[in-house]
């Protein structure tokens, strides 16, 4: 059955072998002022005291996986949870949840061709897309197979690597159309680097 084109960002759904699976999520600041809106599975980056949404999808150092935030609206008032970030909303800088655990696993869909068992261990990065602001407020980032590279210099601080294909049933599943399915984990991320970040 030929998949038909998903996006939902990087969904956590394990961790690699040997990990401890604790399913802590790590708390940063997002600064009130920031008008990026940042989707519930998106990737995000260190920026100073603060993360932003992660917008050039090549090299820079990931900070981790967004999931959530927590801010004080503008009028004031009771916190208010939500799944994304809606951009310059908060009387002060917010509260964010980001999933950093340096051996997790994510679900995330191929931008458009393929994705074959050849390309397991490659490194590979993203395509940002647009998230949506209803429901869940999902990402819209899918992993971009034109970024696999033979290059091994040019590949080695893509943020992501390839671990294994979607194994499930249904939309993903199939290896031979565009749109699958597959597994990664971090690559170039704050506990996965000898770089510090600034």
């Amino acid at each position: 059955m030929a998949n038909v084109a998903a996006a939902f960002g990087f969904r956590q759904i394990g961790y690699l072998s040997g990990g401890g699976p604790d399913y802590q999520l790590a708390t940063r600041a997002i600064q009130s002022s920031y008008a990026t809106k940042i989707f519930n599975g998106d990737p995000v980056i260190k920026s100073g005291a603060y993360i932003t949404q992660d917008t050039s999808a090549s090299t820079t150092l990931l900070e981790g996986i967004f999931q959530g935030c927590v801010y004080i609206p503008t009028g004031g008032g009771t916190p208010i949870w939500s799944p994304f970030w809606p951009g310059a909303v908060a009387a002060s800088d917010a509260t964010a949840y980001v999933l950093n655990a340096p051996n997790a696993l994510f679900l995330a869909a191929a931008l458009n061709t393929a994705i074959s068992s050849a390309n397991i261990g490659s490194n590979i990065s993203f395509s940002l897309g647009t998230g949506s602001t209803s429901g869940g407020g999902f990402s819209g980032a899918t992993v971009d197979q034109s970024t696999i590279t033979t290059n091994v210099a040019s590949a080695a601080f893509f943020p992501f690597q390839i671990v294994s294909l979607y194994q499930g049933v249904g939309n993903g599943s199939d290896p031979t159309t565009p749109f699958n399915w597959c597994v990664v984990t971090f690559n170039n991320q704050r506990f996965r680097t000898l770089t510090s970040v600034t």
